[in-house]
């Protein structure tokens, strides 16, 4: 071998060292970002482990079976009808009140799968007493007062369009069917039609496809969580209704990204997320039922639920969320929907945890940082 093969051979040698010099020291810079994770056991299971006594006041009775086809959204925390984990059920009807967290109503599957979105529109109902109405675009209005303002129309059509940009592909239906707004101009005024109690800041009812509220600072955020409830989960068969996960999370991700109104609890568990706190995957898609979990489980769990949504909605452009819930709708395994939807690596649950927790961490991904 001639002088000038060795020194090629040496020189391409030293190239790739450096290059691999290089990569190890790139990757492993990034990999610091993402520290050993802390992943809770799912607290909703019946077989949890125990853990140790937290300090709370002692629950009052809990509030009688309540006729009424609503689930509710609080406005403040509740003086009664707390569980002693945290969350205020109503086992008499098939509808769930969740008091004690703002801003996290949640619906029964029997009332999501009962959303009417076919035949013919026939005549709106009159107002009630002491308010009035009026036929927009995309809703019904009813408005307490005189007549209703352009200011809460033009809101709320404003509101729809952002909406649609990320919802559009799931509910076709709005071009022709109106959803029912009820608009009080104060919280008695709403108990009194709706007769829910005090804490109560908003009420829906899905397969009606009504949404109360009462003019308040979280008004707005109420009513885009509700809209997303109405015009996503619509798009499962009720045989197969949206998973719990999957609507809250687009829920949450709607009210925090398209409504203006993010929660005041959702930066905080996000950055626990951020730090190694949360459930595994397998965990979050599996939970159908936040009955008996306490009040910081909850958050965690909405925290989480929102942040994995957001990631697929960042993760790829195009329609790949919609191939994703299409085929959750259509009755396939998640991590099978994941795979037809984005592709490698994403190929199982584990693969989608572990990418996400690394987006947490450094937005390399999504291309979004927090």
């Amino acid at each position: 071998m001639d002088i000038i093969a060795k020194l090629r051979i040496v020189f391409w040698g030293l190239v790739i060292g450096l290059w691999g010099l290089f990569m190890y020291q790139y990757v492993s810079e990034d990999m610091s970002a993402l520290k050993r994770f802390k992943i809770v056991s799912n607290p909703f299971s019946s077989n949890r482990p125990s853990r140790p006594p937290v300090l709370k006041h002692t629950a009052p009775p809990a509030y009688p079976p309540d006729p009424g086809n609503y689930t509710v959204a609080s406005s403040t925390r509740p003086v009664a009808g707390q569980s002693s984990l945290g969350l205020v059920t109503n086992t008499g009807g098939h509808v769930k009140d969740i008091a004690p967290t703002a801003m996290m109503p949640v619906h029964s599957q029997q009332d999501k799968t009962q959303i009417v979105t076919t035949g013919e529109e026939g005549d709106y109902p009159d107002a009630p007493g002491g308010f009035a109405r009026k036929v927009t675009r995309h809703f019904v209005l009813y408005e307490e007062g005189a007549e209703v303002s352009d200011e809460l129309e033009n809101q709320l059509e404003s509101l729809h369009g952002n909406i649609m940009l990320d919802l559009v592909a799931f509910s076709p239906w709005t071009r022709e069917k109106k959803v029912f707004i009820y608009y009080s101009s104060s919280p008695e005024t709403y108990r009194k039609l709706t007769g829910r109690p005090a804490w109560s800041g908003g009420a829906a009812s899905l397969s009606e496809r009504k949404i109360y509220v009462y003019k308040s600072d979280e008004a707005f955020g109420i009513l885009a969580h509700e809209l997303t409830h109405i015009y996503f989960d619509s798009f499962f068969p009720s045989t197969n209704p949206s998973p719990l996960w999957l609507s809250e999370g687009v829920a949450t991700y709607i009210q925090a990204e398209r409504g203006f109104s993010t929660p005041n609890w959702l930066a905080l568990n996000l950055k626990l997320l951020e730090g190694g706190s949360g459930f595994k995957l397998g965990d979050l898609v599996r939970i159908e039922n936040l009955q008996g979990a306490d009040e910081d489980n909850v958050r965690l769990w909405y925290a989480q639920a929102y942040s994995v949504v957001r990631f697929l909605m960042k993760l790829k452009a195009g329609d790949a969320f919609y191939v994703f819930c299409k085929g959750i709708r259509d009755g396939r395994p998640p991590a099978q929907s994941l795979y037809q939807a984005y592709g490698m690596p994403y190929n199982k649950l584990s693969s989608l945890e572990y990418a996400w927790r690394y987006d947490l961490k450094t937005g390399k991904i999504s291309g979004v940082n927090r």
